[in-house]
């Protein structure tokens, strides 16, 4: 099991768009990247894969995206640097789970403007307005964005776990949004609350891709993760966060405060597994 690198999910959000520079909300609407987005995500891909060599492109298996353009046009120009051959072996998966938070009455708005329209309608006179605990007029509870990211989750650590079975290097991709990412570390690291899937809308079977489950296995989920505040966790636009395992267990999600650096595997000794497991 020490073979191979401890498995990884590199998060991404996508690079600047007119919105994100303004502040707005942006949920569904599909905008494109600024100019200086597109540069700054090809100096990015620069960066990871020729200059630094942060990511091994041998090392990726998948990637996963959210089906908005700004999410995939960042993949497009991030993975420029790699050879034809490269890309053609990384499966790319459009997940509809990895969306950004719904925002309803809220898309477009800027958090200043949020709060002025709830306090309108007689809202948050006991507390302020949190999004992680409060969703979105109109739009997603974080109950309903928790458990579509968990589903995600268990995909990738069910594909991790294989890989790692078979001592296949698996570095899996995932691009997305702010709050989906934000929300999506704070729950991979368990933060938030468990609940059973009891309900008809937790326990119904999505297929947010359309890949077949020789590609992608679906995992049946009987418990999910929400949110109930702020995770207090930052990915401005075009960061990259990394998030793995402790001691190479995958029953060990972990965050890697090193981010996209690759320690040498003799220094990896410290994350060997131990068998107690009282540290």
């Amino acid at each position: 099991m020490g073979h191979s690198p401890t498995p990884r999910c590199i998060i991404v959000r996508h690079g600047q768009t007119e919105w994100s520079k303004s502040g707005q909300y942006t949920g569904l609407t599909d905008l494109p990247l600024t100019d200086y987005g597109v540069g700054q995500m090809l100096r990015t891909g620069e960066s990871i894969f020729s200059n630094n060599r942060f990511i091994n492109p041998d090392h990726i298996t998948y990637i996963f995206t959210s089906p908005r353009t700004r999410a995939k046009q960042t993949i497009e120009l991030v993975l420029k640097p790699l050879s034809e051959e490269q890309r053609s072996k990384i499966k790319v998966i459009v997940d509809n789970d990895l969306r950004e938070w719904e925002y309803g009455d809220y898309e477009g708005l800027l958090t200043k403007e949020i709060v002025e329209l709830r306090k309108s309608r007689g809202l948050d006179k006991a507390r302020p307005w949190n999004i992680w605990r409060d969703g979105c007029e109109n739009g997603e509870t974080t109950e309903e964005v928790g458990l579509r990211l968990s589903r995600v989750i268990a995909r990738i650590q069910n594909l991790h776990k294989k890989h790692q079975e078979q001592g296949i290097p698996s570095d899996i991709m995932v691009f997305a949004h702010g709050h989906a990412l934000r929300y999506f570390a704070a729950i991979w690291l368990r933060l938030g609350e468990e609940k059973e899937c009891i309900t008809a809308f937790s326990k119904q079977k999505v297929k947010s891709y359309e890949e077949d489950e020789s590609v992608v296995p679906y995992v049946e989920i009987t418990k999910f993760r929400h949110l109930v505040d702020n995770p207090f966790f930052l990915l401005d636009a075009g960061g990259i966060g990394v998030l793995s395992y402790a001691h190479h267990s995958i029953d060990e999600p972990a965050l890697d405060l090193a981010g996209a650096f690759i320690s040498p595997p003799e220094e990896e000794s410290q994350h060997a597994p131990v068998p107690n497991k009282n540290y």
